[in-house]
């Protein structure tokens, strides 16, 4: 006669399992993130290829976050040219759906992918005049899908030309970081650093750094523009939820490293003109 499990050992079996499941969740909830930054971090070290290519064909020239010009949108034009109604679309989106050029599309033709741009821990991506999900979202309408952004200090919209062997340290330069917006800039960014593009980081440029990682900065109520400030609890919050506390950056020189977020929001006000988003390293005059 075959003996049943008594209450008392399916009870003893179930807790083995219970804890089993409890060890081994944490550990593959770690594998789990580990892989995503593995990949983030593969995706900054396409992009700075991509970079060292687009400078060396350049003549040693960074591309900036934008240029503007009739027309010159490249999906724009590929969809114009295809008699894709999806251009009239583009069209009544506004100016910057197809009067600009962005630094996703300027360094695409070097990447050849356009979903490296999709970061995939970037759900809320900020598609400026068109909806989440609509077509192309990489690469259409005030800088697409927007999982990164460059440094304000560094390049500008219709700026001068900016070389590289302009920037002191290439090194330890930023040009592009996670981000939910195409530029991003340092917490006090008024303070420490110059730029090499003559821009004045005045008006809503203090509240730039809201838009690392996977914050998103609402324009139409800024809030108070120091990290320190109890209501910005949230904001790093989000910005440190991209990778679990670290953020992925590629800077001139084209290399690619993982950085603790705060880290990089506090780096101007704690390293002044040797921060990492001082292209010059030295005080402003």
């Amino acid at each position: 006669m075959k003996r049943a499990f008594t209450l008392i050992e399916l009870l003893v079996v179930i807790a083995i399992i219970a804890i089993l499941a409890a060890i081994l969740f944490p550990v593959f909830a770690q594998a789990k993130l580990a892989a995503k930054k593995t990949s983030g971090l593969s995706a900054v070290k396409q992009i700075g290829l991509g970079l060292n290519i687009y400078v060396n064909d350049y003549d040693d020239t960074i591309p900036p976050y934008r240029q503007n010009g009739t027309k010159i949108n490249p999906t724009y034009q590929k969809l114009d040219a295809a008699g894709d109604p999806r251009a009239a679309t583009m069209l009544a989106n506004g100016a910057n759906a197809v009067n600009a050029i962005f630094f996703c599309q300027m360094l695409d033709p070097y990447i050849k992918n356009e979903q490296i741009w999709k970061n995939t821990e970037n759900t809320n991506a900020w598609y400026g005049f068109q909806d989440k999900g609509t077509f192309d979202p990489g690469f259409h309408s005030y800088g697409g899908q927007n999982s990164y952004g460059v440094s304000n200090y560094l390049v500008g919209a219709n700026a001068r030309v900016i070389s590289a062997t302009a920037v002191a340290e290439p090194s330890n330069t930023l040009y592009l970081v996670d981000a939910t917006y195409y530029n991003v800039l340092p917490a006090q960014p008024t303070s420490g650093a110059c730029t090499l593009n003559g821009f004045t980081p005045t008006g809503s440029y203090p509240h730039y750094w809201k838009h690392l990682g996977n914050s998103t900065l609402n324009f139409s109520a800024l809030g108070n523009s120091d990290p320190d400030d109890p209501s910005n609890v949230p904001v790093i919050k989000k910005i440190e939820s991209r990778y679990s506390g670290t953020l992925n950056i590629v800077r001139v020189d084209s290399s690619a490293k993982a950085l603790q977020a705060k880290s990089l929001i506090y780096d101007l006000r704690q390293k002044g003109e040797n921060s990492i988003w001082n292209p010059l390293k030295t005080a402003c005059q």
